[in-house]
């Protein structure tokens, strides 16, 4: 086989040179033998850094998990197979399950599929009730795997540990907990209410110089599993967790926030008044609200009457559009300014 041959000094340069340059068989895993690398090649080129040449070697086969598409075609009809979601949301190692209607007889097939699939699974399971209660929670049910419904999420550069129905948690938000984390300024003070297991803090604490930061949890199995990952991450005394009503916990916190976060996008309007008690004049406010994009102009001005009856003004900076919530429908992020 075609083979670029190198020192493993030069190693690292050869393989940046043949990936860009689309060079490199990567349906082949690369040998290594005494003090020389051998990268198989799809075509005869010079290669700066290595001596091209045919070789005996053998290049082992990369494994390559088959498809859910492969795995169920002669077990679901090719208009079937066109009704599963393309994406689907991962937890963790859990895999939540989304079909429709037409193919829940075969609900649990589809599910071995993606376990078979997908090595970094443990269990499949699909929603039941959607998110609901004071804590908004939801249930699920087990189709494959391992019969759990906790695991460890990893995200941002942090994990969290939770249960998917003692907790709120979206998978589909990390990246805008990461936008929200790269805002933070240095040496802020910044409070997140509904903060569940941690996920907003613990990004934050990640990827910010902030001083503090405080979560508030009404929820007491999800601040457990703040408090458990808060160790798990090593974040020592800059984050702090609050359990409780935040009508009860924000009166007795006498301190003020350059950033408070408001991730409760059905309800977040009935408590920005209380949300603004705690801010000064140049605290940004992160508010969340299900919408349709023709929504928002009104929503925009439903906020400023808030704020203004509240007697803390504020400018709406930007408002950014955070996935989909269900058709025609999308999480918004309205970043706003209090001006007094």
């Amino acid at each position: 086989m075609l083979a670029a041959k190198c020192k493993l000094a030069h190693a690292q340069k050869v393989k940046e040179y043949l990936l860009k340059n689309r060079l490199f068989n990567q349906e082949r895993l690369l040998v290594k033998q005494n003090e020389h690398i051998y990268f198989p090649l799809l075509k005869k080129v010079k290669v700066p850094g290595a001596e091209v040449l045919e070789t005996k070697i053998f290049f082992p086969k990369k494994y390559q998990a088959p498809s859910v598409e492969s795995l169920l075609a002669g077990k679901l009809s090719t208009k079937e197979l066109a009704l599963i979601p393309k994406a689907q949301e991962v937890v963790g190692k859990i895999l939540i399950l989304e079909i429709p209607e037409e193919l829940q007889k075969k609900e649990k097939l589809i599910a071995q599929a993606y376990l078979q699939a997908n090595k970094n699974l443990e269990t499949v399971v699909k929603k039941g009730e959607i998110h609901s209660g004071e804590y908004r929670l939801r249930t699920v049910e087990i189709l494959a795997g391992k019969k759990s419904k906790e695991t460890i999420h990893q995200e941002n550069g942090i994990k969290l540990k939770l249960d998917l129905e003692k907790t709120y948690f979206s998978a589909r938000s990390g990246s805008e907990r990461l936008r929200i984390a790269q805002l933070v300024k240095k040496c802020e003070k910044v409070l997140v209410m509904f903060s569940g297991c941690g996920p907003f803090p613990l990004v934050i604490a990640k990827h910010s110089a902030a001083q503090k930061i405080v979560g508030v949890e009404i929820n007491p199995l999800a601040h457990e599993y703040a408090i458990e990952n808060l160790k798990l991450n090593g974040f020592g005394s800059r984050v702090v967790f609050l359990a409780g009503d935040v009508y009860d916990i924000m009166p007795k916190i006498k301190e003020k926030f350059e950033r408070i976060v408001m991730p409760l996008p059905k309800t977040g309007d009935e408590f920005l008044p209380l949300a603004l008690t705690k801010a000064q004049v140049g605290t940004i406010v992160h508010f969340y609200a299900f919408l349709k994009e023709a929504d928002v102009p009104e929503e925009k001005k439903k906020i400023l009457e808030i704020c203004q009856k509240a007697k803390h003004p504020v400018k709406v900076l930007r408002h950014v559009n955070c996935g989909q919530f269900a058709p025609y429908v999308f999480r918004m992020c309205f970043d706003l300014k209090v001006l007094r």
